[in-house]
């Protein structure tokens, strides 16, 4: 049985928001505990939580940090500032290295609708197809989460400053992948700026 875990990139500054975006409230939760609500009732083996050195964890929602499924919590400080996206992704790869994994699904603590559908989706099929990666899509535009085999993990160390995993998959640097198609947008909703956090509040009002 192959061992997948989810690295959940939450070491963001905030800074298009002014305040700490992962700390405002969302429906019964906060936007950086709603994604990891859902990968803790997926089938992910643990989950790597990449937080900045100085985060006091209070967006993580109670219930969340007390959890003990299976070893579930595995938090990781980037203690590297302004160092981009890169170092925050490089940080938990290690981890995952660390924690002889064989695959590890992405994902952004400011996308609080994916679901975990969207997760075993990606599982089920690189379990099937044995792909280098899986990447959901919309709209031909690839989107996080991006399932990426531990085959992968050299590249992905590889990346420095802003580089996201997306651009290796952007410039095909890592071998034939597949990906998922999805039709519904507010899924991959990415919170960003006060804007995207009321149509975030409109979506779960509609």
């Amino acid at each position: 049985m192959r061992k997948i875990m989810g690295i959940y990139l939450a070491a963001g500054s905030s800074r298009r928001m002014g305040v700490n975006k992962l700390a405002l409230p969302l429906k019964h939760s906060t936007i950086g505990s709603l994604g990891l609500e859902s990968a803790l009732s997926s089938r992910l083996d643990g989950m790597i939580v990449v937080v900045r050195k100085e985060d006091g964890l209070e967006w993580i929602a109670p219930a969340l940090r007390s959890n003990t499924k299976k070893n579930w919590w595995n938090l990781v400080r980037c203690g590297i500032k302004n160092q981009g996206q890169a170092e925050s992704l490089k940080t938990g790869v290690r981890k995952a290295i660390q924690l002889q994994t064989d695959a590890i699904v992405i994902m952004l603590a400011d996308q609080p609708f994916v679901t975990k559908e969207i997760i075993e989706d990606l599982i089920r099929q690189y379990e099937r197809l044995d792909t280098a990666f899986v990447a959901a899509r919309l709209q031909g535009i690839i989107q996080p989460p991006v399932l990426f085999s531990c085959r992968v993990f050299p590249s992905l160390l590889s990346l420095e400053g802003d580089q996201g995993a997306k651009s290796l998959l952007d410039n095909h640097q890592i071998g034939k992948g597949s990906f998922i198609d999805f039709k519904n947008e507010c899924l991959f909703l990415d919170v960003d700026e006060m804007q995207d956090y009321e149509n975030a509040k409109k979506y779960t009002s509609s």
